[in-house]
């Protein structure tokens, strides 16, 4: 096991120097921001450590031992109550504050990359592990340790306040966003069964966005992520005499073209969708024609009524080519991550916030949704629920795209990721009903 690194110290200076406590006198709103300000600021050297020893040791999905575990020592030592064993991995760390009030949820996910990753950090990652049967690198390509240290961060400010705070924040460290929904898992296994959060927030990095830039959007963010694996079944001839058999490929063939013809012709231009054959294999000679040919589609719209016409028409589309050329076929469509949806209004809200945070209505940047998936949309189908965009492009450095292994992100991001959010949920708490404030 290697050795877990220890970072708490600073967090209970900052605690001390704030006098949080059960005899703390209430502050005005003003003050109170700009202790929370002095407070990140004084916490962000420590949290750019803590970013990089997580950034040294990345886990899978469901694999982030050491990564929950420092996380929940982390929550421990700021006295918040701890809760574990949720989707294997999942943390949940319960802040309440001094006065009773309503429930607010942030969330960050923990989970790397199968990626060896490639950029001249000296914090890079050298962890490796066994992914179908193939040693890989490990990476967080994906920014999974700023979100998780921005959680931490806010955790610590907000326990330095809390005696100003009414209500409870609830701190999710979520495992397993990249690979097998690890929000739906947490859900399954009864991480809210007993308090339930009236809002969730995110963030995630975006590499197309200098830090101290946010990104958002209303309504639709990212997309579903739905697919379907087809399997097209023949007798199989010699490639001489086609005549003789139903050829696999020629029927594959027409229904990847008759896909983009259904997204082109059957479906309104105004609700974008993406089907992508990346998959297709058949065959294993030029003179045979073979018994079957497999293809593997992902589909990305939004909405569920959306996904749900979309799989009507794919199954149409392909059992009419298949039955038109003779084949037969087995076809399996299944439907993954839904859409995440910013609730408007929560949404206008932390605007507001993140307005008067960052001092300037040109630092934030109203996105397209995207067609990328991200599994925060199962916590919105627990309450209303807002994912931000926080820039991280270098201000030195050409952007570099996530998922790659020479993404690097700027670390300044990190106390404006922790400063906003900390600002966002306060806002929440002391205003559940209301407008924030300018």
């Amino acid at each position: 096991m290697k050795r877990r690194a220890v970072f708490v110290p600073a967090v209970f200076l900052v605690l001390a120097l704030t006098g949080a406590g059960p005899a703390a006198a209430a502050r005005p709103a003003p003050a109170l921001e700009k202790k929370i300000k002095e407070i990140t600021e004084a916490l962000a050297p420590g949290l750019i450590d803590l970013r990089r020893d997580i950034h040294a040791h990345p886990e899978l999905g469901l694999r982030e031992f050491r990564t929950s575990a420092l996380v929940a020592d982390y929550f421990r030592k700021l006295g918040l109550e701890v809760r574990t064993g949720f989707a294997t991995t999942g943390v949940i760390g319960i802040l309440k504050g001094g006065k009773p009030g309503p429930v607010a949820a942030l969330r960050g996910d923990m989970d790397a990359l199968p990626l060896t990753e490639e950029t001249d950090l000296p914090f890079a990652s050298r962890e490796k592990a066994v992914v179908d049967g193939r040693e890989t690198g490990l990476m967080h390509a994906c920014g999974h340790d700023i979100h998780t240290t921005i959680l931490l961060g806010v955790a610590a400010v907000l326990s330095a306040v809390k005696a100003d705070l009414p209500g409870t924040v609830v701190f999710v460290a979520q495992p397993a966003e990249e690979t097998v929904g690890g929000a739906a898992l947490m859900i399954r296994d009864g991480a809210f069964r007993d308090l339930v959060p009236e809002a969730f927030y995110a963030y995630h990095v975006d590499d197309t966005l200098k830090a101290g830039r946010i990104g958002y959007a209303s309504g639709f963010m990212s997309a579903n992520v739905d697919g379907f694996s087809l399997e097209i079944l023949s007798e199989g001839c010699h490639g001489a005499s086609p005549w003789l058999c139903v050829d696999p490929i020629v029927v594959g063939a027409e229904i990847v073209t008759a896909l983009q013809v259904l997204i082109s012709r059957e479906l309104n231009v105004h609700n974008n969708t993406v089907i992508t054959v990346g998959s297709f294999h058949s065959g294993t000679a030029a003179n045979i024609i073979p018994e079957s040919a497999k293809l593997e589609a992902t589909v990305r719209n939004y909405g569920e009524d959306r996904r749900r016409i979309l799989k009507e028409k794919i199954t149409r589309l392909v059992t009419n080519i298949c039955e038109a050329s003779g084949a037969s076929f087995k076809l399996d469509y299944g439907f993954g991550t839904s859409s995440v949806y910013n609730d408007p209004a929560l949404t206008a809200r932390a605007l507001a916030v993140a307005e008067r945070v960052l001092g300037s209505k040109e630092a934030l940047v109203e996105q397209k949704p995207e067609m990328g998936g991200e599994d925060f949309s199962a916590f919105g189908t627990i309450a209303p629920a807002v994912m931000f965009n926080l820039g991280v492009v270098p201000a030195d450095r050409e952007a570099t795209a996530v998922h790659s292994p020479t993404f690097i992100a700027d670390e300044a991001a990190i106390p404006v990721g922790v400063n906003l959010m900390a600002e966002i949920i306060v806002d929440r708490l002391m205003n559940p009903g209301g407008k924030a404030g300018k």
